[in-house]
């Protein structure tokens, strides 16, 4: 179960680190749309550090 989260989680990482910088491409690095992304970005990163220090707390 662990790894499927694990795996979910990194590619929706992938998945908004690449809308991301098509965002600033297309809007500017400073744009709400990219500002946006980036938070939405940070809380998936929180949530991954989070799982990945559990599970290595676990092991």
């Amino acid at each position: 179960m662990y790894k499927n989260f694990e795996l979910l989680l990194l590619n929706q990482i992938d998945l908004l680190k690449k809308k991301m910088i098509n965002l600033a491409n297309g809007t500017g690095i400073n744009s709400y749309e990219t500002l946006r992304c980036s938070q939405e970005l940070d809380k998936l990163l929180n949530l991954y550090m989070k799982h990945y220090s559990n599970k290595r707390n676990v092991s």
